[in-house]
């Protein structure tokens, strides 16, 4: 047995049999990696979700990070003017095995402790979320070796945004010196032309007068 080995096999045992395992497993390894098996940190309940969905729910513990991994492309590239179509059908998928995986940690919480308490549901979910698109939390996610579940911060909550609505719009091609004075040329005349009908208007009405003053 390799510490790899040692170090998958302690963190899926159950959270109450941790302390004793670590013991058991340090004794057989022995030696320098004995020692550092034996200073593996318990992990937390929400940490302990995590570990056995990675090896329980391994199917849509794969689609999440596939499609976590797609989300962060395509949300670079909707920012950088491509069309949203992959971000959707990323962002979909995200959700969709996100949702699998909360019944999922919710079975097993209730399965194993008797309760599943909207605080441990609410930090697996950010941590999934989070796990999915950062380099760090896809490996312990992936390997099932969480001691304290991943919280959002900075670029890490990025795939939790929306991506503004006109983003993925491709702005429009820059404009010839042509095409530019053209334009000052015409709202020069428009303007032109509204202040010859305000004068209009206002012959029309001295017009007007001239006519009724002369039928008094």
């Amino acid at each position: 047995m390799t510490l790899d080995d040692a170090l998958d096999e302690l963190y899926g045992a159950s959270l109450e049999d941790f302390v004793t395992e670590r013991k058991r497993l340090a004794k057989k390894l022995g030696g320098e990696e004995g020692k550092e098996l034996a200073k593996a940190r318990k992990p937390s309940v929400a940490a302990w979700v995590l570990n056995q969905l990675a090896r329980r729910e391994r199917r849509d513990v794969d689609l999440l990070l596939d499609a976590g991994h797609r989300l962060r492309r395509a949300q670079a590239g909707v920012l950088r003017g491509e069309e949203r179509a992959s971000f959707e059908q990323a962002r979909t998928k995200e959700l969709d095995a996100l949702k699998r995986l909360a019944k999922a940690a919710e079975r097993m919480l209730r399965d194993t402790r008797g309760s599943a308490s909207a605080s441990t549901l609410t930090q697996v979910n950010e941590a999934l979320r989070t796990a999915a698109v950062t380099e760090e939390g896809r490996e312990l996610l992936a390997r099932g070796r969480f001691t304290e579940p991943l919280q959002a911060s900075g670029f890490d909550a990025f795939a939790g945004i929306e991506v503004p609505k006109h983003a993925g719009k491709r702005r429009p091609p820059e404009k010839s010196h042509a095409q530019r004075e053209a334009e000052k040329e015409l709202r020069a005349l428009e303007r032109e032309l509204g202040a010859a009908r305000a004068r209009v208007q206002a012959l029309e009405e001295q017009v007007e007068a001239l006519r009724r003053r002369l039928r008094a």
